[in-house]
């Protein structure tokens, strides 16, 4: 008896059906995929995983020049102060009320001092917000970049942002600044 034989317009992995020929959107396997498939996603999915343990736990470094390292800790840092940078001339301002520290560029005049009752930064005729933004027409503080490591703040005294456009109204300033 004879092997019935395979239609040679048809492979024994696949095959394009009449209709899809004419258009040549797909491709129907009918073969299922071997083992090789298998082992093969999961080498790479134990592949990815490695990776993203190695990148996770690999130890912080401190961020390179021109960032520069705050000469206090985080934990001795008042709401809002005026700080020298290590190796840097010109101070800042370091918000650190309402999360994270934040360093601005220290606008010209008296430095601003925060206030609990209004929740602001306010300085004689200016106000603004922690984020910097001002209110009632203040203009906005341009923020430095910034980041903390090990609990040191690290900020870049030379790239300021461009500030925000300032709030026409907000608060009302609470502190007679």
């Amino acid at each position: 008896m004879d092997e019935p034989r395979e239609d040679p317009e048809f492979g024994p992995s696949g095959y394009l059906p009449e209709r899809a020929s004419k258009r040549a959107r797909k491709i129907v396997l009918r073969a299922p995929l071997g083992l090789q498939w298998v082992v093969g996603s999961l080498v790479v999915g134990l592949v990815v995983v490695v990776a993203g343990v190695l990148l996770l736990n690999r130890p912080a470094t401190p961020p390179p020049a021109p960032f520069a390292a705050l000469d206090l800790g985080l934990d001795a840092l008042a709401p809002a102060q005026q700080v020298t940078l290590d190796g840097s001339p010109d101070p800042v301002l370091v918000v650190a009320s309402g999360g994270l520290p934040r360093a601005f560029v220290l606008p010209d005049g008296p430095t601003p001092q925060w206030c609990d009752r209004s929740g602001l930064l306010e300085a004689p005729g200016a106000a603004w917000r922690p984020t910097g933004r001002g209110v009632q027409g203040t203009a906005s503080l341009a923020e430095l970049p910034s980041t903390v490591l090990d609990g040191v703040l690290y900020v870049d005294p030379t790239r300021p942002a461009t500030p925000a456009s300032p709030d026409r109204g907000g608060p009302t300033p609470a502190c007679g600044s």
